[in-house]
C-alpha cells in the first residue's frame, strides 16, 4: 500500500528568516523515501505527516540527506 504525506517545506536556506508566503504545503503519495526526488532542488523540509496513518513522521525517520544537521 502508497502512503500519503503531507510534506512542508521551503526553497529558501535554512539560515533564512521564513515567512507564512515562503512555506508550502503539498501531498504526495510516495514511499518515505521517494519524497525527496518530488520536490523541487533545494528544499528544505519543515515536516512530513503520514496521512493515512494520521501521525507526524518524526525526523529521524525522514530520508537521510533531508535530516536537520545532514552534513553540517
Amino acid at each position: 500500500m502508497i502512503q500519503t504525506y503531507r510534506v512542508r517545506y521551503s526553497l529558501k536556506p535554512s539560515g533564512q528568516h521564513q515567512t507564512g508566503a515562503d512555506v508550502i504545503t503539498a501531498d504526495f503519495q510516495t514511499e518515505l523515501d521517494g519524497i525527496p526526488g518530488l520536490l523541487p532542488q533545494g528544499a528544505y523540509i519543515m515536516y512530513v505527516e503520514d496521512l493515512t496513518a494520521d501521525r507526524a513522521v518524526h525526523w529521524t525517520r525522514w530520508p537521510k540527506s533531508y535530516r536537520p544537521g545532514f552534513g553540517a
